[in-house]
């Protein structure tokens, strides 16, 4: 069985993948960073979080956030026109994620969006980065251990009262 937030993970490279973003098909998962220079630019997708908070008193049902952390890394001659594909990268990660039906239809929303941009000069490249973190929201059910309960037999007494607790209580005949 494969981890949930693994399978949203594989969704969103697919999604970034189809979007033909400035990175073309250069989609690293569970990349570690930095990317040398000649292999920018690229987008690193990674799930590194998830968090599950129970519904309920048993241990069955849960609401989960798994954070989708993704980064657009490029270089460009100046630091303005880094600035400039930066906003064109981030909006086509932003449009692939949210647009995705395949990724939409796995969770029930995506309850946050955080990003952050860098632009460096520190080299003799200037090199920018686009950092979204995506908090995608869905509900986890672990099916109980055992054999599935298929029927119920049991005896109930209504002591007079005919629609007791919502049940149809039948007469018998002795």
């Amino acid at each position: 069985m494969t981890l949930y937030r693994v399978q949203l993970r594989d969704a969103a490279v697919a999604a970034l993948q189809a979007a033909n973003t400035l990175a073309g098909s250069n989609i690293l998962v569970n990349h570690s960073l930095p990317t040398a220079l000649d292999k920018l630019p690229a987008i690193a997708v990674t799930a590194p979080r998830d968090r599950a908070t129970s519904n309920n008193r048993g241990a069955t049902d849960y609401t989960r956030v798994t954070t989708l952390a993704i980064r657009g890394q490029l270089c460009g001659e100046t630091p303005e026109i880094v600035g400039t594909y930066l906003d064109e990268l981030a909006e086509q990660i932003e449009l692939a994620i949210m647009q995705d039906l395949n990724l939409q239809g796995m969770i029930t929303q995506v309850v946050t969006i955080d990003t952050d941009q860098i632009i460096t000069s520190q080299t003799r490249e200037h090199t920018g980065e686009i950092r979204f973190l995506f908090g995608l929201e869905y509900i986890e059910e672990y099916p109980p251990a055992g054999t599935p309960l298929t029927t119920l037999t049991g005896q109930m007494q209504a002591n007079g009262n005919a629609d007791f607790a919502g049940m149809q209580v039948l007469p018998t005949l002795n």
